[in-house]
């Protein structure tokens, strides 16, 4: 027992997965009223003391006990856990994520359905008046380049853009409620020059289009993928930098005729566009009686499901996607086989991978889900109920964290997760209440696209309320 005034003290040890940043796996005896901050003070220290003076910069470091991320004192959390003080308690140490702070916001003319921020210094959005607009990150307020794509049909609102190669921004990929794909190709490298041709059709789906997503296969190609309301993925090879043939030709021919205006952003529409089939096409769902055989893979009848899917790449090579009939997949493209499967209750609006064999998914009951595809005999996943007011529409992992992810909602908020500790967001963002002053009858504007920059510091979020977001930080 401690004295009247003396600190009580208790043993820790303390252990972490970041290389170069290991301490001694021994008892640390500790003063119980300690927080996150004397305990990364103390790490620091020690790796401090290892490395000499001038050899270790100190971080901040977040701290997990059983799972949770500490956000008591350890005297609190013994107290809460019922655990005694006299055990060596365990902590992992990981590097403190700081919370993006709001930056800046950019309006659109109608709701922005999805968004795009890989490509350096660019924001793509796509939006239900049927317009692509590319936003400079670092001047929202500027004028966007807008064009509209020229489809066979009737203008459509579009569900999905995405740039095909980011890295160049040479090319853009819509998707839209008519069920139609396109690859629209840009020359030029200022946003405010921007010249776009229809480069290729890509027809396969029967219904409106859940989303799109693109991903490197070769040095001169890029694989796509589509997902439907039909209930499938269908998959295309196509040029990096959009040039087919067809539609080349007749960019030559046609650039000065068919042309439409839109904020200096020109867009011309190809009556020859280029047609491409898909290279195979992955059934999720079971296609309606009569549909050509041909090309399908891992397609079982199952009357009365809901077919609408949503697909992502995680690799060239592999293909997560989830339905609104509860059930997840991953596809081998490589092998042409369904690769894995797991069974929920959930009705799933958005997937994205996170590391490994793992992917999270938002669901139409408010909840987030976690699923780690390596347990092969179990439906089991994290679930994190209630993760939103209302029903969570889209999800991002972060490009160089294996472990952090955001989620939007149509209760208008955006939370960042680690799934280390998975039981509370991380942070919830908010717009400042100049930008978010706009009333909504049913409530707060749902959030419907989100998107990280390539280096993980930006956040960017676009939905009901017309408005492209973006808010910036910096991940420890």
């Amino acid at each position: 027992m401690a004295d009247q005034g003396e600190a009580a003290m208790m043993p820790i040890r303390l252990r972490t997965s970041i290389s170069g940043a290991s301490i001694p796996y021994v008892p640390y005896m500790v003063p119980t009223h300690w927080r996150r901050a004397q305990l990364s003070t103390l790490v620091n220290k020690v790796l401090a003391s290892a490395e000499g003076d001038a050899g270790w910069q100190s971080v901040p470091f977040d701290f997990i006990a059983d799972g949770d991320l500490l956000r008591m004192s350890l005297d609190e959390y013994l107290t809460h856990t019922g655990k005694s003080s006299e055990t060596a308690l365990e902590l992992e140490y990981v590097r403190s994520t700081l919370p993006p702070k709001f930056r800046d916001a950019a309006k659109a003319d109608d709701w922005v359905a999805s968004v795009d921020a890989r490509s350096p210094g660019l924001v793509l959005s796509a939006s239900y008046d049927g317009n692509v607009r590319v936003y400079k990150s670092d001047a929202l307020e500027s004028p966007p380049s807008v064009y509209e794509p020229s489809y066979a049909s009737a203008s459509t609102s579009l569900t999905s853009a995405r740039w095909l190669a980011p890295q160049t921004h040479a090319a853009v990929v819509t998707g839209a409620m008519n069920g139609t794909v396109a690859v629209w190709r840009i020359p030029g490298s200022e946003a405010q020059s921007y010249k776009v041709f229809h480069a290729a059709d890509l027809r396969h789906h029967r219904g409106p289009v859940t989303n799109v997503d693109s991903q490197r296969a070769l040095t001169d190609m890029n694989t796509l993928l589509s997902a439907g309301w039909d209930g499938s993925i269908a998959i295309w090879d196509v040029p990096s930098d959009a040039h087919f043939p067809a539609a080349q030709r007749e960019e030559d021919e046609e650039r000065s005729k068919k042309r439409r205006v839109r904020s200096g952003a020109q867009a011309t529409k190809m009556e020859n566009a280029a047609t491409v089939e898909p290279t195979v096409v992955l059934w999720h769902v079971a296609p309606a009686l009569g549909e050509p055989a041909a090309k399908m893979l891992g397609a079982v009848q199952t009357p009365g499901n809901n077919a609408r899917t949503c697909a992502k790449f995680d690799t060239s090579e592999r293909v997560w996607s989830a339905a609104w009939d509860g059930s997840v997949k991953l596809w081998d493209l490589t092998a042409g086989a369904m690769a894995g499967e797991k069974h929920t209750d959930k009705v799933h609006l958005c997937v994205d991978p996170l590391q490994g064999a793992q992917l999270v998914t938002g669901h139409m009951d408010h909840s987030i889900a976690m699923y780690d595809f390596r347990d092969t005999l179990t439906n089991t996943a994290i679930s994190i109920a209630n993760a939103h007011a209302a029903a969570v529409g889209s999800i991002a992992a972060h490009p160089t964290s294996a472990h952090l992810f955001a989620s939007g909602a149509y209760d208008g908020k955006l939370k960042l997760w680690d799934a280390r500790s998975p039981k509370q967001a991380l942070f919830a963002l908010t717009q400042p209440n100049h930008v978010s002053g706009t009333s909504h009858a049913r409530g707060a504007a749902k959030i419907l696209g989100l998107g990280w920059s390539e280096d993980g510091n930006s956040i960017v979020a676009g939905g009901e309320d017309c408005r492209i977001s973006i808010y910036q930080g910096s991940i420890a």
